[in-house]
């Protein structure tokens, strides 16, 4: 028999009502209110009625996020449902672990608060889309040969066949774009974000989030947990840790991740978000594999019943 993954989306899957939802319930109105109380937001406003610009900025996007996707699967469990994996992209790391039993929503959504802030911090970096182009080995070597003359510049997310972020330096990001687009890539598309995410530029920022990831109650995982970093399964508080602070600078290998999770039988993906980024990659790295996406508690309890 096949096994489930659960899946949570990163920056960039939130959108304006993404909330609706989840506050015609009183149960999980209040868990919202709750999350929101914890970081000191009004995330019922934020989710229901807050503007694209409302909820673009790092620090309101990632508590929103992660507040929204582990209020949709702790439902999905509290109805009797159990994932065999969990696998989050770069902050949905946070969901996933929630869904492990490594950490509450609550301390979750603290922490991708405290982490949004720092990353906001870090200016003059930028990220963009390489579409269209398979020889993901030549684009790394083209990479490295501009940052080997001292600009930054690297592979940011690894997403699926013909699919890449570059993330760095705004100057570096755009050579390197020319670059790509002369090996065959059919677009490179900036991304609207506002640093450079999973790149070099985080790492001075990686010991004070240390200090608050250590001051945090992590427990053993008790869903098999697949990190970004290396595409590997791990357990224990002090390796969550530490790959998390990795994580901030190091790139989200996707791809690998989902491959690995297939290898160990898993055949169907539920997403669980605002969007559903991550089921599109999905399926172009594996087309037969069932794909589930949930945004809203109408979705939800249809997929419970079924």
């Amino acid at each position: 028999m096949g096994k489930t993954v659960w899946m949570f989306p990163g920056q960039g899957s939130q959108m304006p009502g993404m909330g609706q939802t989840l506050v015609q319930q009183d149960e999980t109105r209040q868990a919202l209110m709750d999350l929101g109380t914890r970081i000191g937001l009004d995330l019922t406003d934020l989710l229901t009625t807050g503007t694209k610009d409302d909820l673009k900025s790092t620090e309101i996007a990632q508590p929103a996020i992660v507040a929204h996707s582990t209020l949709l699967a702790n439902r999905y469990a509290a109805l009797g449902h159990r994932p065999d994996f969990v696998l989050g992209h770069s902050v949905g790391e946070y969901s996933a672990l929630v869904a492990a039993s490594v950490l509450t929503a609550s301390e979750a959504v603290y922490l991708v608060r405290e982490r949004g802030n720092l990353m906001n911090q870090v200016k003059g970096g930028t990220m963009a889309a390489v579409i269209g182009l398979d020889d993901v080995e030549a684009a790394h070597h083209a990479i490295e040969s501009i940052a080997a003359t001292g600009e930054i510049v690297q592979i940011a997310n690894y997403n699926c066949p013909g699919q890449f972020v570059i993330s760095g330096q705004v100057a570096a990001v755009e050579t390197a774009t020319a670059k790509l687009k002369e090996l065959g890539a059919k677009r490179v598309l900036p991304l609207d974000v506002s640093g450079a995410f999973h790149s070099s530029l985080m790492t001075p920022f990686a010991p004070r989030f240390e200090d608050i990831l250590v001051s945090s109650p992590f427990q053993a995982a008790k869903t098999k947990f697949i990190s970004n970093v290396d595409n590997d399964f791990h357990d224990q508080p002090e390796e969550l840790i530490r790959l998390l602070v990795q994580q901030l600078y190091s790139p989200v290998r996707f791809e690998a991740c989902v491959e690995k999770l297939i290898a160990e039988g898993a055949d169907t993906f539920i997403e669980f978000g605002p969007s559903s980024p991550l089921s599109g990659l999905v399926k172009r790295i594996k087309k037969d594999v069932k794909i589930v996406s949930i945004t809203t508690l109408e979705q939800l309890e249809a997929e419970a019943i079924r």
